[in-house]
């Protein structure tokens, strides 16, 4: 970390700075020992919680002060909660959290108003993303929007974000590249 940290940002036990995401990860190592438990009502409860701060946490679109990569955090909290819903039978409600993951990691790399590095974090997470929503959408009968919809949407934001990073030293403007009509 290369800000100097105040004392009230450093944990009274081991004197190290708490990071942005020390909340997700504590949210996440309850509800994972609450799982291995089996406490399923509580560790649901939990990841809930975990879902709604990585939320907050990918609101912001600030990579830095995190021991976990942002995408990493919407991807581990939104697939933790889906394979608890796979595993009650609850179908829906894996496949919305399962998109959920993948429509935040494409939209914040998507956006050329993402800080670049996201932008990169953000393509290079979402193969787990869909990994995880292929194998779900495999398992349905004529899933609509197919499979083709999502890949074909991670080729453009692989695209738009491959064509930012190569310009985005090059241009005044970095969401226009100057020397050529793409925009970011």
């Amino acid at each position: 970390m290369n800000t100097r940290a105040l004392p009230e940002d450093l944990s009274p036990v081991t004197a190290i700075p708490i990071l942005r995401d020390h909340r997700w990860l504590e949210l996440t190592s309850a509800a994972n020992q609450a799982f291995k438990d089996g406490a399923v009502e509580p560790a649901r409860r939990l990841y809930t919680r975990a879902v709604e701060e990585a939320e907050r946490l990918f609101e912001t679109r600030n990579p830095k002060d995190t021991a976990v990569p942002l995408p990493a955090i919407m991807n581990i909290a939104c697939h933790n909660l889906a394979q608890l819903a796979a595993q009650d039978g609850n179908e829906p409600e894996c496949r919305r959290l399962l998109i959920l993951a993948f429509d935040r990691l494409i939209n914040a790399a998507r956006q050329p108003s993402t800080p670049i590095e996201l932008r990169i974090a953000c393509v290079q997470h979402l193969k787990y993303t869909l990994s995880e929503l292929a194998g779900h959408l495999a398992q349905q009968f004529e899933p609509e929007p197919s499979i083709e919809h999502y890949t074909d949407r991670l080729r453009e934001a692989v695209a738009a974000v491959s064509h930012a990073a190569a310009h985005v030293g090059q241009a005044d403007d970095p969401r226009r590249c100057g020397h050529c009509r793409l925009t970011n």
